[in-house]
Formats: structure tokens, sequence, C-alpha cells
């Protein structure tokens, strides 16, 4: 039954849903990020400073991340040096190929992947035999071809509810996600402080 490819093992709304306290209590120690619409927006260049924060939370608890799309090109290379992690460019999802090479590089096992699109990110990974979390999409401008995916995807989408496929959307954790932001942000507060300390004491010798 086609239908069991399409249906993701969870759902939630937003890729901040996902904690690595739920990660590491569901047995994942490994996750693949799709980059468009998931971690950020196709039409940004900048990788936003919560999703910086939530990789290093994930780093922090032992969580290894990679990341994956099939695009490609400076944008991509450049989203890489900014986050720092492993990832497998233009994958051609949802054919096998990038699936097996990611699996090997992170030294199999099980692997979580995550994406906002039904037909690419789903299906890939669920054909390649890897659980994987559905997100909304962030709403970035998207390929043309991906815009004519979408409406093969609302078939799928309103066959997987009707028969009652679909995962319940979860919300998982932002506790902690949002302490760390508050500790970053005062990290950040106390060195300036720090700074302005020196200087002045600087001025008096």
């Amino acid at each position: 039954m086609i239908l069991k490819y399409v249906c993701p093992d969870y759902r939630v709304k937003s890729l901040f849903d996902i904690s690595a306290k739920w990660l590491k209590r569901n047995g994942y120690t490994k996750i693949v990020v799709d980059i468009d619409n998931t971690l950020l927006p196709r039409d940004k260049n900048l990788v936003g400073p919560r999703a910086m924060t939530w990789i290093r939370q994930l780093h922090q608890m032992g969580i290894n991340v990679a990341l994956i799309s099939n695009n490609g090109g400076d944008r991509i290379k450049g989203i890489t040096r900014q986050t720092g992690l492993g990832t497998i460019m233009r994958a051609a999802k949802p054919l096998p190929m990038a699936y097996k090479q990611i699996t090997k590089a992170m030294g199999g096992g099980k692997i979580l992947f995550v994406g906002d699109q039904l037909l690419t990110d789903v299906l890939g990974a669920k054909v390649a035999g890897h659980p994987v979390v559905f997100v909304e999409s962030l709403g970035g401008k998207e390929h043309f071809i991906t815009r004519c995916t979408r409406k093969l995807e609302k078939f799928f989408l309103g066959r997987l509810h009707s028969n009652n496929m679909m995962p319940k959307e979860r919300v998982i954790m932002k506790i902690a996600l949002l302490q760390l932001e508050v500790l970053e942000k005062n990290k950040e507060a106390n060195v300036a402080h720090g700074l302005q300390l020196a200087a002045e004491a600087a001025k008096k010798t």
C-alpha cells in the first residue's frame, strides 16, 4: 500500500519542537535535517540564531546532527559552513543513494530524518527504512517542481487523514531550548560587561 511510504512516524509544527531530551528518550542519537523550508526558508541564506541554538543544544546532549538537501551550490555550501555540519548536497530525494551515503557516513544504526515534504523527505526516508518526522514548511519561495509536487502532496495528506494514518501533531518540550537561549543571551551580556569594565580599568592606569 503506497500510503505507508508517505506516512510519517511523527508530526510536529516546527523543527524546534524536537528536543534533545525527547530524542534521547526515544533512542535517537543521530538526526538528519532537510535544509530548505525545514531548517530555514529556501529564499534565505543565513541560519537564524534559534536554529543555531537548537543545533548546539543537540550537540551538547550527544546528538549527532547532519543536513541533507536536493539543492547545492554556494548557498548550501554557505549554510554548511555556518552550521559546521556534515551535509549531503544534491541528494536527489527520494532516491536511495543519498540515504545509503549518509547512513554509512554516520556509522549506521538508528537515524531519524526530518523534512517538510511528503514526496521527497518522508517517502525517501521510509523507502530507505528510516523513521521520519514531518514538519510544517517554513513557507519560503519554492522551486517550480516543488510547487507541482505540493499539489500531489495535498492528495496524499487527504488520504492519510481520511484513513486515520496521520500521526497526531506533537509539541515536544521547548523549555530546554528557551532556557538555553536565555543562558546564551546572559553569557553575551556578561562578556560585554566584562569588556566594559576592562576598558574603564585601562583608562585609569
